[in-house]
């Protein structure tokens, strides 16, 4: 037995009987977490991998920013002396 043109699309597309008549199949949410999961692990590893050379990385980043921060206050501190 042939089935029509729209019949086809109806299975493919895992039909839900709404007043609509065609409506999206759910989403599958184990489907989605496996995904993120799986992303999301190597991700972790790598990062373990290379903590050391990140944490490096944040120390000079931290000393960069407590320096920018130190001269933008002397600059604050002297343009309020020089007003006086």
């Amino acid at each position: 037995m042939a089935l029509s043109q729209l019949e086809k699309v109806h299975i493919n597309l895992r039909v839900i009987d709404t007043p609509h008549r065609i409506m999206r199949t759910p989403i599958d949410i184990e489907f989605l977490f496996r995904g993120i999961l799986g992303t999301v692990s190597p991700v972790i590893g790598v990062i373990t991998s290379f903590q050391e050379q990140i944490e490096w990385h944040l120390r000079i980043a931290s000393l960069v920013v407590g320096l920018a921060v130190g001269i933008l206050s002397l600059i604050a501190i002297i343009r309020k002396l020089r007003r006086r």
